[in-house]
């Protein structure tokens, strides 16, 4: 017997593509928005429907949304190489509330709202970060901002009526689509491959690192046991990127150098890049903003989530070694 039907968007990136699949191995009827219907990147599931919206698009959500029990909203725009406020404003901002206002419209019992680690700021020192924490510093980025936003409108539907829960995900890395977002995966096909690596020096920065299936069964865990006008952090081990680096090596057995260079000429170098991309067009992958965010002190402690959600944590290492079997096939 299927469970209930339920709501995704952002079923084409990272968390979504795999949440969705979750979701439909555990028997829910899941209606999938996906801007193209075509996409190699939906999710290919019995229990899976796909269908052609965007959440910019309010009528496209009202339609899909229509008959839904739950709704999990995971679809974001997270690109940091982009001077555009209005792409961060229009998918985040306007997009969640276009979600938020159909849900409440068509009577969804519950919203899940997949959120960032990053809208609290940095950790202060050496005391990870809670949901209690208050923001510290101004927003480094426009996606800082406007995820913060959307958790704002979260927060004013949930006091108007509308059940819903925020989910802080911090680094997330582990099996799945290549995004993007998943920058652990890419940091360990470099150090699988490459003989050397040349890094910023400031491997002492702490973050903290979750593993795609405590992501998953997170969101899950929040419409069973959330509540609702709540936030929790959904995260895993706190680490530096020296201790990041050493995990790596040891679990792929790699020989590379790794080569650190003064964080402040590389920050110097890529802000003169910057400005010739904008002459020469060349192709940034990383921009000041990127390597800011990169290396800002992010330790955080996800007790509540475990204490209210009973959330558990897959270990550091054993989930660095079964992303480390996947990329490796």
């Amino acid at each position: 017997m299927k469970k209930s039907k339920v709501f995704v968007t952002g079923a084409t990136g990272y968390v979504g593509h795999q949440l969705a699949k979750k979701l439909a191995d555990e028997d829910y009827e899941v209606v999938a928005l996906v801007r193209d219907i075509d996409s190699e990147k939906i999710p290919r599931h019995n229990n899976i429907l796909p269908v052609k919206g965007d959440v910019c698009d309010f009528h496209s959500i009202e339609s899909a949304i229509d008959g839904c029990t739950y709704a999990f909203h995971t679809a974001a725009y997270t690109n940091l190489k982009c001077n555009n406020v209005d792409s961060f404003y229009n998918t985040n901002v306007r997009g969640t509330e276009n979600v938020l206002k159909a849900a409440q419209q068509t009577n969804v019992k519950k919203v899940i709202y997949s959120s960032t680690l990053s809208v609290f700021g940095p950790s202060y020192k050496d005391i990870p970060i809670t949901e209690s924490q208050p923001r510290l510093e101004s927003y480094a980025n426009d996606y800082e901002l406007t995820k913060s936003m959307a958790e704002e409108l979260v927060l004013d539907y949930e006091r108007k009526g509308l059940p819903s829960v925020i989910l802080n995900l911090s680094r997330v890395y582990g099996p799945g689509l290549k995004t993007y977002s998943n920058g652990v995966n890419k940091l360990v096909n470099m150090i699988r491959k490459n003989d050397f690596l040349i890094v910023p020096s400031k491997l002492d920065i702490v973050a903290n690192y979750v593993y795609i299936d405590d992501v998953v069964n997170a969101h899950l865990l929040a419409l069973d046991k959330g509540k609702s006008g709540e936030k929790y952090i959904i995260g895993g081990e706190n680490a530096s990127y020296n201790q990041l680096f050493k995990k790596i090596k040891s679990l792929t057995e790699s020989k590379i150098k790794i080569l650190k260079v003064n964080y402040n000429m590389v920050k110097g170098a890529l802000m003169l890049f910057y400005k010739l991309n904008g002459v020469f067009e060349f192709d940034a992958s990383v921009t000041p903003k990127v390597l800011d965010s990169l290396f800002t002190n992010r330790g955080a402690s996800c007790n509540k989530a475990i204490s209210q959600l009973e959330y558990r944590i897959t270990p550091f290492d054993l989930g660095l070694e079964r992303t480390i079997n996947f990329l490796s096939k």
